[in-house]
Parts: C-alpha cells; sequence; structure tokens
C-alpha cells in the first residue's frame, strides 16, 4: 500500500474532484447493492405460499431489528403495491432493476469521468515538474547521463505512471469502498458466513504481496533496460554517418541485439508475474464461493437458512469477487508504476549544486572580472589549478593551449554552469556566487562551436535571448551578423523552419544566426567558444567579419585552437594541465619562446 499512497501525493491539488468521484462512487455500489437486496423480498413474495411477509431465518443468527424492520416495511409496500399478482411482481421487480441500473451507471460515468481529469492533471503536473527540473539542473548531470535514458523517463515511465496512478486511485476509493460496504452487508445478513469469508483474507494478502514484491524488482530493471535501448538508438540515430562510413552496422547491430534481447527477457518475466493477478486473485474467489456453497448450500438443507435468503447473500458475495480482483491488479500494478516511480524520482530529486544566494546583490560590471586562486574539479582529479586572472572591462582575452588544458571549463565558470571549489570569481569585487544565476547570464552571450538551433523558426532561434524583440531588432541583429541576406532567401524568410538542431541550413548558417542571436540579446560579456574552427574558409570568413561586429566595445572570451585568429587579443592566456603557463600578447609570448610560440610553429608547419 505504500506505493499506492506515494502515487496519491500527486493527485492531492485535485481534492474537489477526488471528493466528487468518491461521491459518485458510493452512489453506484449503493444502487448495485439495493439492486441486489431487492432479490431476496421479491423472490420470498413470489414463491411464498401464503404471499405475506415470514421470518428470515440466518443460520441462528439475530440479524438486528433494523434490518428485519426494513424487510418487513419493504413487503408490506410491495405487497399493497401487486396485490397478490406474481405478474405484476414480475413487472415491477423488472422496471426497478432498468432504472436502478441506469442511475447507477450514471454514477459511475461520472466518477470514472472525474478519475480522468485527476489522473491527467496529476500526469501534467508531474511532467512540469520534470521539465523545469531539467532547466535547474548543471550541465555536469547532462554530461554523465545518457539521453536516450533521460528521454525513457519522459515518455515510458511516465505512461507507466500515468497508468499506475489511475489504478492506485481505484485501489484506494472505489474497490475497498466496494468491498467494505458489500461486506457490512453481508455481515448484516449473516455474521457466521461472512466469518468463514474473512479466514481467508490473511493467506491472501500474503500471496498477493510476494508476487507484487517480485513484480516489482523486476519492474525496476525492465525501465532501466528500455533506458539503455533509448540511449543506444538515439547515439545510433546520431551518429548513422560514421556508422556507415566506418562499415560499423554488423557491430552495432550486434551490441543492440544484445541489449533489446536482455530487456525482452526480462520483460517476459514482468508481464507473467503481471498478467498473474486475475487469475490468482480469481482463483482464490472460486474456493472461497465454492466454500460458501458447501456451507450455505447445508444450511439450507438443514432448514436454518431460507433459499431466496442464501441465494441474495451468495449474489452479494458474487459482486466481491470483480473489485477483489480489481484491487489485487492494481496492487499489482502500483507495484509496476513503483519502479518508473523511482526513477523519475531520481531525477527529481537529483541535487542542484548550483544554487542562487538567498539574499542576492544586483551584479553590476564596470571595472573588472577577477579569478583569484581558482580550483575547479568535475571529479577527484582537478581540472583548473590555482588560476589567477584578472580581466578589465572592454578587453578581449584568449585562451589557447592544448586540449584538455581547461580552456572551457574556466568560461562555464563564469556563467555559473558550475561553480568554483576553492578560490572565486569576483566581478567589480563581488563575488559572482552573491548574484542569481539568472541576473548574472543576463550580462553574457555565448557563441559556441556547435551552432545550437531549436526546430522553429529562424525569428525564434534568433529571439531566444530576447523574447520581446521587435521586427525590427531581430533584423538589425541578423545583418550585423551578415544573416539577413540568405535568411531573406529561404523559403520562407524569417519564419522558415530550421529543422531539427538546424539541419536545414549550412554550417556558416547556423552560425551567424548564433551570433544574432548573441547580437540582439546585446551582452557586455562574450564567450566564443571555437566559434570558426568547423566552417570552411568562406563561411569563417563571413562568421569572422559577424563576430568582430560582435565583440566590439564588449569584454570578450576567445576560446581558439587556430592561434591565427587571436593574435590581436588584449591578452593571450596560454592553458596548460588546468593551470595558467604563459599570459600576455602575441609579440610577448613570441619573445619568450615558451609553449605559445611552439605551438605557432607548430601551426606553421
Amino acid at each position: 500500500m505504500k506505493a499506492v499512497f506515494k502515487f496519491l501525493r500527486y493527485a492531492t491539488d485535485h481534492k474537489g474532484l477526488i471528493f466528487l468521484n468518491f461521491i459518485f462512487n458510493l452512489v453506484y455500489i449503493v444502487f448495485q447493492l439495493v439492486t441486489l437486496l431487492m432479490i431476496m423480498p421479491v423472490l420470498k413474495f413470489l414463491f411464498s405460499k401464503d404471499q405475506a411477509p415470514s421470518e428470515i431465518k440466518s443460520g441462528g443468527i439475530d440479524m438486528g431489528s433494523w434490518f428485519t424492520g426494513l424487510y418487513h416495511d419493504f413487503m408490506q409496500w410491495f405487497a399493497l403495491m401487486v396485490k397478490g399478482e406474481p405478474v405484476k411482481a414480475l413487472m415491477l421487480l423488472c422496471i426497478a432493476l432498468v432504472v436502478l441500473t441506469l442511475l447507477k451507471n450514471v454514477a459511475r460515468y461520472l466518477a470514472m469521468n472525474f478519475m480522468v481529469l485527476i489522473r491527467n492533471y496529476s500526469v501534467r503536473k508531474m511532467r512540469v515538474n520534470i521539465y523545469e527540473k531539467c532547466l535547474q539542473l548543471p550541465v555536469a548531470y547532462f554530461n554523465e547521463e545518457k539521453k536516450g535514458d533521460l528521454l525513457s523517463r519522459m515518455s515510458n515511465d511516465m505512461k507507466e505512471i500515468e497508468f499506475a496512478l489511475m489504478v492506485s486511485l481505484e485501489a484506494l476509493y472505489f474497490q475497498p469502498l466496494n468491498i467494505i460496504i458489500f461486506l457490512i452487508a453481508l455481515v448484516a445478513l449473516s455474521p457466521k458466513l461472512t466469518l468463514y469469508i474473512l479466514i481467508f483474507l490473511p493467506v491472501t494478502a500474503l500471496v498477493i504481496g510476494l508476487v507484487g514484491r517480485s513484480l516489482r524488482k523486476k519492474s525496476i530493471k525492465n525501465q532501466m533496460l528500455i533506458g539503455k535501448i533509448m540511449s543506444a538508438f538515439e547515439e545510433t540515430i546520431g551518429g548513422i554517418r560514421i556508422i556507415k562510413a566506418f562499415n560499423a552496422t554488423s557491430f552495432f547491430g550486434k551490441r543492440y541485439r544484445a541489449e533489446d534481447h536482455e530487456y525482452t527477457r526480462n520483460n517476459i518475466g514482468v508481464q507473467r508475474r503481471y498478467d498473474l493477478s486475475s487469475p490468482l486473485s480469481e482463483t482464490i474467489a472460486i474456493m472461497v464461493s465454492a466454500a460458501l456453497l458447501w456451507l450455505g448450500g447445508n444450511m439450507v438443507f438443514r432448514k436454518e437458512l431460507d433459499p431466496e435468503f442464501f441465494l441474495t447473500y451468495f449474489a452479494i458475495f458474487s459482486q466481491l469477487i470483480p473489485p477483489f480482483k480489481g484491487f489485487s491488479s492494481a496492487l499489482y500494478a502500483s507495484q509496476k508504476g513503483m519502479a518508473s516511480l523511482e526513477r523519475i524520482q531520481e531525477l527529481v530529486s537529483a541535487p542542484v549544486v548550483v544554487q542562487d544566494p538567498e539574499r542576492p546583490k544586483t551584479p553590476s560590471f564596470t571595472d573588472s572580472i577577477a579569478f583569484k586562486n581558482v580550483f575547479f574539479s568535475y571529479t577527484e582529479n582537478p581540472v583548473i589549478e590555482d588560476v589567477s586572472l584578472e580581466v578589465k572591462r572592454g578587453q578581449t582575452i584568449a585562451l589557447v593551449g592544448p586540449s584538455g588544458a581547461g580552456k572551457t571549463t574556466l568560461t562555464d565558470l563564469v556563467a555559473r554552469f558550475y561553480d568554483v571549489k576553492k578560490g572565486g570569481i569576483f566581478m567589480d569585487g563581488v563575488d559572482i556566487r552573491d548574484f542569481r544565476q539568472d541576473d548574472l547570464r543576463k550580462l553574457i552571450g555565448i557563441v559556441s562551436q556547435e551552432s545550437v538551433l531549436f526546430n522553429d523558426t529562424i525569428r525564434n532561434n534568433i529571439a531566444i535571448g530576447n523574447t520581446n524583440a521587435t521586427e525590427q531588432e531581430i533584423m538589425a541583429a541578423a545583418k550585423a551578423a551578415h544573416a539577413h541576406e540568405f535568411i531573406l532567401a529561404s523559403e520562407n524568410g524569417y519564419d522558415t523552419n530550421v529543422g531539427e538542431r538546424g539541419s536545414k541550413l549550412s554550417g556558416g548558417q547556423r552560425q551567424r544566426i548564433s551570433i544574432a542571436r548573441a547580437l540582439l540579446k546585446n551582452p557586455e560579456i562574450l564567450i566564443l567558444d571555437e566559434a570558426t574552427s568547423a566552417l570552411d574558409s568562406q563561411s569563417e570568413k563571413a562568421v569572422q567579419a559577424a563576430l568582430e561586429v560582435l565583440m566590439e566595445h564588449r569584454t570578450s572570451f576567445i576560446i581558439a585552437h587556430r592561434l591565427s585568429t587571436v593574435q590581436h587579443a588584449d591578452k593571450i592566456v596560454v592553458m596548460d594541465q588546468g593551470r595558467i603557463a604563459e599570459i600576455g600578447t602575441h609579440e610577448e609570448l613570441m619573445g619568450k619562446n615558451g609553449l605559445y610560440a611552439g605551438l605557432i610553429k607548430l601551426q606553421k608547419l
């Protein structure tokens, strides 16, 4: 039941809908019970020789004056209505059955309608929470987790949770309510017979619990395996050109088949356990029914029980079997859904390492950015070690050095994608950790090597950093980025869809749209991370011209492997193994004949 209550936490915002669902379910059950209870007095009237109420025999058990009184009142009213005519009695019974069935099904429909609203609103809330959590999580989280597995959590796991949430609500409200009301009716009719039924409950609970725990373990593994399959598929689609170029289709096919085989084998185990719930609960119910028939039948033979009374009792008991099966199936489904919920909870409860301060300061950049004895590491091994550097407002700083030297990491620390482990980065003397992340990033624009465009129009991709921008401002940014001409020449101009990740555009076009985006944001600090390294000579020339416009009057950090593009920087910082190896202008560093000069010579070869 713990699994059921965990799901219900997501439905607590909709107490009004839950209450309405409960009320209409209650109405449905009451009408259903009344329909069944009508059988006994009607049968008594139809088949009794004296056509008058008589004492109800219930195995020597006193049913209580309230039930006996109800019985006699109803029989007197019924006798008055039919006036001793069996055909009229049968007609009234048929009309009553139709009316009661109609009313109870209307109530059930309304209850299910409210359940649909509860389920969809609750799952929508969960999806939005997951998405917003993903936006809050640090960049490092997405470097460590597989994209396919995250997509699987958002799709497959959410489907499992949606179903489990529905059956959990049914398990807590409808099925137990159904069982309890019918049990009360059975106890009122015959406590002795009902006692025999209740003896079987502990055995039933034990069997269901054992199967449920086994199902949950298998389901956790199942969702993990389907996440691996999604990751493999996503990876294959992203790298299909390389896979084909290196004739690696058989290798990747073999690897995928192995992962899919493991998932299929585990999924068969999950389905077998889940499918066991209904026949298992039905078998137990039939065993109880057989015992009830034996006991009740013998009481009828001994004339301790009226036949019509026992038929009514057994009819009511038979209505316990569907909710009992439904309750056990719901428990199994909630156990299966718990595996998905745990995977979702892992994501939702993942720590947000980079936090906003409780009392944030407003960032102001009028003087300088200072790195003071900065240390940083992703795991145990340091990536940045004891870096101290001052960057004056308006300066252009080039970060160069071998791959893995820590250049990109250093600029990521400026944008607070990560926080430093030791030391600090200060803007006008204030630690940037004292600023809200959003406030700090308003000052920063980034153009990276891989232009990240979204499956939307060119206009919307440019306006991401400034959604309130006018058409004139967007076009001005595109013109400054040397993108206006090719945009107008495209199919729908600024309303042209760029495709997934900008697949409908060339590399140079994507990069110029990224530059237009940065220009529209109008940041005070600019980070250019290998912004032209992936372009051909013609595209690079156009992009470089756009970058020069972008860098005017801004503080710029340029990360470059092509050193010819950074020789005019105010400072060139040479990184090596996370430390600053050299610092100075191009001429000063060439005069030192150190690491920078060596890199220049290598590129001239």
